[in-house]
């Protein structure tokens, strides 16, 4: 994914871009040129005003001193000439000030390094090959373009003499000129048909390589919900499965159970029934004895038959129970299958 979203970023050039940014190398190498000579000429005129002040000074401040040594018939006229030495030197130093001098030395001076870096900034990046670029050409334009305003509005006026040195020196030269030298028409870019055809392909590829990596995005969106999917159902599964397995241990532990209660039951009705029955016999056979009657099935099956439907009932009632405790038991086991 991340190569892929370096192709899409990879730094885009077009060759009318290249040929602004030499124009505008070549104009940053003509302003450097002239600001520094403008620096050098401003420098010589800075020495040519302080050397005489120094020189001034240094005399009328030992002349100062050394007043009395003078004959007597100067020293009327020697505070006269220190005064005029002290007026041209402060004369000379205003003038220096009003010229700004100092001033323009060091904007001059500032305004060549400055342009030289400009210069030397965009030389280096177009010598690189496209994809070693710092960034496309559309952004490096545009901050080049604020950087030459910046620096053509505060760098100082460099004088006309200079400029006129720059034209007849490079009278001949090949390259672009400040527009100060001479004015050039504007120039207008047309693209031509290979050209368009040419952007038209980049834009097709550009398109099919975007609908690509959607593409690749929805397939690892989609197996990443299949496996999510997948691992749910998994999970579900494995509890479906222990849950039946847990109802399956309670249906045969109430099966036992109810087995176990139902054996109980029967010795209980079994011993109670045969109890009740010899106890049933002795009081016939001493009713029989009292009254000197003969016992007979049927008399027997008779007088015991109450007993008898109790008994049944009883045993009925234990069935019904036992039927109901099956049924509960269905009806678990139909809610774990539908579980």
């Amino acid at each position: 994914m991340s190569n892929n979203e370096d192709e899409i970023e990879a730094v885009v050039w077009h060759e009318q871009q290249e040929n602004i940014l030499k124009k505008w190398g070549e104009i940053g190498s003509s302003y450097r040129f002239m600001h520094d000579r403008a620096y050098m000429y401003y420098e010589t005129q800075n020495f040519r005003f302080a050397l005489p002040v120094i020189v001034i000074s240094t005399i009328t401040g030992t002349a100062n001193f050394a007043q009395g040594s003078f004959p007597t018939s100067w020293q009327t006229y020697v505070p006269l000439v220190i005064g005029f030495f002290n007026l041209t030197a402060g004369l000379i130093t205003t003038i220096s000030q009003f010229l700004r001098v100092s001033e323009l030395l060091e904007g001059h001076r500032s305004a060549s390094i400055s342009y030289s870096k400009f210069s030397r900034n965009i030389s280096v990046e177009l010598s690189l090959p496209i994809d070693e670029r710092s960034c496309d050409g559309r952004e490096f334009i545009a901050s080049r373009r604020i950087e030459l305003d910046r620096l053509i509005e505060q760098s100082p006026n460099i004088p006309l003499h200079i400029v006129h040195k720059f034209g007849k020196k490079f009278a001949g030269a090949d390259f672009i000129k400040p527009d100060i030298l001479e004015i050039t028409g504007v120039e207008v870019y047309k693209d031509s048909e290979k050209e368009r055809k040419n952007k038209k392909i980049k834009e097709l590829e550009m398109k099919q390589l975007e609908l690509k990596l959607d593409k690749e995005r929805q397939e690892r969106e989609a197996e990443l919900i299949k496996k999510v999917r997948e691992e749910e159902q998994r999970r579900s599964i494995d509890f479906e499965k222990k849950l039946k397995e847990k109802l399956e241990e309670a249906r045969k532990n109430l099966t036992v159970n109810k087995r176990l209660r139902a054996e109980e039951k029967k010795k209980k009705i079994g011993f109670s029934s045969v109890a009740k029955s010899m106890s049933s016999l002795i009081r016939r056979i001493e009713d029989v004895n009292d009254k000197n009657q003969i016992i007979t099935p049927e008399s027997s099956d008779l007088d015991d038959s109450p007993r008898t439907e109790k008994n049944r009932s009883s045993s009925e009632e234990d069935i019904d129970d036992g039927a109901s405790i099956a049924s509960a038991e269905n009806i678990q086991i139909d809610i774990s299958g539908n579980i």
